[in-house]
């Protein structure tokens, strides 16, 4: 075999050996104090051996072969962990050098689509209403494999939700009500824009014709339940589904329904206190169900109950609005039986 080959290979390999002690060493430091997860230490301990292996089978290799196959191997198990490092650098550093798509060109192929998609995009609210005249505007992009398939308003909101340099809140509110006011389809809308539009313009869909009881955006569940959340903003808009025609007595896939979900996320919690005014709405001003029991008996009463408990142990000073739910459920006849017999 030639010397100097056989040098630069046991050189490479002895680069080797430092950097598997080296990133050995890392991780233990970089472990110590803080519990490490069985995957973590799982996965750390199969590349320890993959670098061992494959480092002695160079050097076995190198050893004791004699032949010009012997210096290809050991030099293929000397060069590996370099390659593998390579094309990990390339993989995170080469895409910067690719033009990203616009997120016009990412949902529509069609080009006279793509026009329309891209002055939506570019916040260009003239472009826009020239454009749109006399055209289709509830026509959806192409279907993407890795998206959805959206009509214009669709899309003006889902720019809402990854904004990009060029992203302005005034134009694009000013095109989102004219694709409205244009007769774009509400009811597609009004999942999209359920947490990411003001409640003027949520209204504007209602107003417009959006179904309240369409389903939900993330999942396929009625609308409501992902209304309801802990801020006074999105129990506001909640209440505004139901104003407009939400039932306010339907089910999600756990069975629970929208008083029993907005109360079990509500809990103690001071972030969800204003939840409670949501629930106490439901109640007092919707007529909501509240001794619907589960097949597993949990009702809206007992979470009620239990969270009352829970706040007595825990010393938690819950709002009025909890204190108001908890009086109607005590004073009502039903629940006064239903209580007894537990």
């Amino acid at each position: 075999m030639h010397p100097l080959i056989t040098k630069i290979l046991w050189a490479v390999m002895g680069l080797n050996v430092i950097a598997l002690v080296v990133v050995a060493i890392a991780f233990f430091a970089s472990t110590a104090g803080r519990n490490v997860d069985t995957m973590e230490s799982g996965w750390m301990a199969i590349l320890f051996i993959a670098g061992v292996v494959v480092i002695a089978l160079g050097a076995a290799f190198l050893h004791f072969g004699k032949s010009n196959f012997s210096l290809i191997m050991s030099g293929f198990f000397a060069f590996l962990p370099l390659g593998i490092l390579l094309s990990i650098l390339a993989s995170n550093y080469l895409p910067s050098f690719k033009r990203n798509l616009s997120m016009a060109e990412f949902y529509y192929q069609d080009k006279s689509q793509r026009k329309i998609a891209e002055a939506i995009e570019n916040g260009d609210v003239a472009a826009v209403k020239q454009l749109i005249q006399g055209q289709e505007l509830n026509i959806t992009g192409t279907p993407h494999k890795d998206g959805d398939s959206l009509n214009y308003l669709q899309f003006a909101i889902r720019l809402r939700s990854t904004p990009t340099e060029k992203f302005q809140e005034e134009p694009n509110l000013a095109i989102i009500k004219m694709l409205i006011a244009a007769g774009s389809n509400p009811t597609l809308a009004l999942p999209e824009g359920i947490r990411r539009l003001p409640q003027d313009v949520i209204r504007l869909l209602l107003d417009a014709g959006a179904d309240p009881n369409t389903h939900g955006f993330v999942k396929s569940g009625p609308l409501l339940f992902e209304a309801i959340g802990q801020t006074k903003t999105e129990n506001d808009i909640a209440i505004l589904l139901v104003q407009k025609g939400a039932r306010c007595n339907v089910r999600n896939a756990e069975g629970n329904t929208p008083l029993m979900f907005a109360a079990l996320n509500a809990g103690t919690s001071e972030r969800w206190q204003d939840t409670w005014r949501l629930i106490r709405y439901l109640i007092e001003k919707a007529n909501a169900d509240y001794t619907f029991k589960r097949p597993d008996g949990v009702s809206f009463s007992s979470i009620t109950q239990s969270i009352h408990k829970k706040a007595i142990e825990e010393k938690v000073i819950m709002p009025a609005d909890f204190y108001a739910v908890l009086k109607i459920i005590e004073n009502d006849p039903e629940q006064r039986i239903s209580r007894n017999t537990l």
